[in-house]
């Protein structure tokens, strides 16, 4: 859960739509093929230049049983240290190899034992012509925009001068764990970008652990970092299966945004040894990794990412080990020639996308109206509006709203398409309730698309308070997961969404809590999109409009179809549907 800090009272937020528009040319279609691992510089030894006396990170260490307190597996060289450079230099002569180009550093901010191991690191990959980067893992405090690009360019500033630095298009280039991607919202990232810019000229090139359509306009790139809960339990047909699913839904979900695609492969992974109960995801004498690499090499991603060289603790290396001697890095090394031995082929635009013919009419409707967009915005819908449907956007504080400010004349739509959090109260309690109140009852008119399962959740310090009914908004608890057998689908109960299939079955995968619409008496009840099961009961309603007796109107999407392929169909019907209602 991201919980977006409020403004500091008067502060004009972020314009994120100009921001948006600033990346816009960003072009990244023609980067060259990469393979890419995972490093871990955070080992020391007693007896190592790190070390120095104690153990960092391994734990306990016993050679003659070959057993490490803190590793599922034990190297072939035993445990060492991370600040040896003829450690360092034997794992860059392996990586090359492998056919690995890269090594994504975890780096833990500056002064950190990882940081002090960079400089040792980038000489060695640039002796062995090899290049690396950082693995951005964590934001300083105070949690901003300002202190996290401050961060990053510092870093940039220190060591994306060196000859081994990877750069795309001169702009060096940093990878975001998901940690630190969900430590600031998407709209913050958008706001390091920019600075960066700024900073560290033309940019830097942020490839972010987020696959979402809104990631895919905020970050340069998309990448995920582990993959072993996706494949848990998976024999190696269903690993296979799985992938061919997954592999090309995410290097689209680039290739529409014209960001860099990436894919990650994991060999195995086990990290019962520091968690309880852990987690472990068997190698199946490596078939498994095989098959991974078969399927991203017939997806054709820009670069191919390994999770990892060297993270032992988790038991994801590709690093020789006793266990399994050399066997991952020529398996690398094998699949590594087959991927870069042909360059990437033109990519078609993705299914399921939008014409200019069929955003026109829609830009037309939206044309001399303002959309007045509610802080913290994170669910495709904002990202949509700006990039797809051009609409002039006012991004709003909730001062703004507690103040009067956001009214029907000046914004006849209303978006909320944060998380699950608003802020209820600015100066006396319950201001902005009140003013959203008012806001409805002038013929104001609000549209719920948010990034999380229930709008106006969360207060901003993440308590729930559940005001979402006191805007008309009645939602009610579904499920957390989706019931077996009830072969669930979609239904049009009259065809208003004319760019969206009558009817559709539920996904499968992702974050399936459904929280539907179930109309309490309101003056009017349009239900756009309804959830049935196999014998025809109606479960409620994924998109509906509706008119509350209070006043006003509200348009409500359920969020998990925003994560869906015909997300952008829906986002164009609906608010095409919301447009035509306004003039009405």
């Amino acid at each position: 859960m991201v919980i977006v800090a409020p403004l500091a009272a008067g502060a004009e937020p972020p314009d994120l739509a100009a921001l948006l528009k600033q990346r816009a040319d960003l072009d990244y279609t023609a980067t060259p093929r990469r393979v890419m691992a995972f490093y871990y510089p955070w080992y020391g030894t007693p007896d190592g230049p790190g070390g120095k006396g104690k153990s960092v990170h391994w734990g306990r260490i016993d050679p003659e049983k070959k057993d490490i307190q803190a590793s599922t597996h034990y190297p072939a060289l035993g445990a060492y240290d991370s600040h040896d450079p003829a450690l360092i230099d034997r794992h860059c002569a392996w990586a090359k190899e492998a056919g690995v180009d890269t090594f994504i550093i975890s780096w833990w901010g500056r002064g950190h034992y990882t940081d002090r191991a960079v400089p040792l690191i980038l000489d060695a990959c640039r002796k062995h012509g090899l290049s690396a980067t950082l693995y951005y893992e964590t934001c300083p405090n105070p949690k901003t925009a300002e202190a996290t690009a401050r961060d990053i360019a510092r870093a940039l500033a220190t060591y994306a001068g060196h000859p081994a630095f990877l750069k795309v298009d001169g702009r060096p280039v940093v990878l975001i764990y998901g940690r630190a991607v969900g430590q600031l919202d998407l709209g913050q990232w958008l706001r390091v970008a920019a600075l960066l810019a700024e900073q560290v000229p033309p940019g830097v090139a942020l490839i972010g652990d987020n696959f979402s359509a809104a990631a895919a306009y905020v970050f340069d790139g998309l990448h995920a970092y582990n993959t072993a809960g996706q494949i848990r339990q998976k024999s190696p047909d269903e690993v296979r299966a799985w992938a061919r699913t997954r592999f090309p839904e995410w290097v689209a979900l680039a290739d529409k945004a014209r960001r860099i695609s990436t894919l990650t492969l994991i060999p195995g992974y086990d990290d019962t040894k520091i968690r309880t109960p852990g987690l472990a995801v068997p190698r199946h004498d490596g078939q498994s990794y095989r098959i991974q690499w078969e399927e991203a090499i017939a997806a054709d991603p820009h670069w191919v990412l390994i999770t990892s060289f060297n993270e032992w603790h988790e038991g994801s290396e590709i690093e020789p080990s006793a266990e399994d001697g050399r066997a991952y890095l020529d398996l690398t090394a094998e699949y590594a020639r087959r991927f870069k031995s042909r360059p990437r082929s033109p990519h078609p635009a993705p299914p399921g996308g939008l014409s200019e013919a069929d955003l026109a009419p829609l830009r037309e409707k939206l044309r001399g109206r303002t959309v007045g967009v509610l802080p913290g915005p994170e669910s495709p819908a904002f990202w949509f509006l700006v990039t797809q449907a051009r609409a002039d956007v006012r991004m709003l504080t909730w001062q703004d709203v507690a103040e009067g400010r956001a009214t029907p004349d000046r914004y006849p739509l209303l978006l909320y398409a944060a998380d699950e959090t608003y802020r209820a109260t600015v100066r006396t309690e319950g201001d902005v309730d009140a003013a959203l109140g008012r806001y409805l009852a002038a013929g104001g008119f609000l549209v719920a698309m948010p990034a999380g399962t229930w709008p106006f959740y969360r207060d901003a310090d993440g308590q729930a308070v559940n005001h979402s009914a006191r805007f008309g908004l009645t939602l009610r608890m579904g499920w957390e997961q989706p019931p077996e057998g009830r072969a669930l689908r979609f239904v049009q109960p009259e065809r208003r969404l004319p760019h969206v299939p009558a009817e559709f079955p539920f996904p499968e995968a992702g974050d399936l809590r459904w929280r539907p619409f179930l109309p309490t008496d309101p003056k009017r009840h349009v239900p756009l999109l309804v959830l049935r099961d196999g014998a025809g009961k109606a479960l409620g309603d994924a998109v509906a409009y509706a008119e509350p007796k209070s006043g006003g109107r509200v348009l409500y999407v359920w969020f998990a179809l925003l994560a869906t392929p015909r997300a952008d169909a829906l986002l164009l019907d609906a608010f095409t549907f919301a447009a035509e209602q306004v003039k009405r």
